[in-house]
């Protein structure tokens, strides 16, 4: 199994990291793939590896409720606040995905 590709976490939003599946939004640019299996860190620290099941692109202003609350457990208007803050000015533009992961269970 192929696990050398890390998903790193600044912060357990929505404490989602301690779920069995989660969310998570990041930038669109090909290193996410489905079925892959990924080593979950949060910080500097190796939680568990998680493969992804699915993934959806979109753009920030198709950002509704659903994903803004379950994401990060803040409104829409808060969650694009936060991703303005970490991608700067390309995140009016950009292309997004929204990663669907599965902790791998040992």
């Amino acid at each position: 199994m192929d696990t050398t590709e890390k998903i790193v976490f600044s912060y357990n939003w929505n404490n989602k990291l301690n779920c069995k599946a989660y969310t998570t939004f990041r930038l669109y640019n090909g290193k996410y793939q489905i079925g892959k299996t990924y080593q979950i860190f949060l910080k500097d620290q190796h939680l568990y590896n998680a493969v992804i099941e699915d993934i959806k692109v979109l753009k920030l202003d198709q950002v509704n409720s659903f994903i803004a609350y379950i994401d990060t457990g803040y409104s829409v208007e808060e969650f694009k606040n936060i991703v303005k803050k970490m991608y700067g000015t390309k995140a009016e533009t950009s292309l997004f995905c929204l990663i669907l992961l599965k902790k791998i269970e040992k």
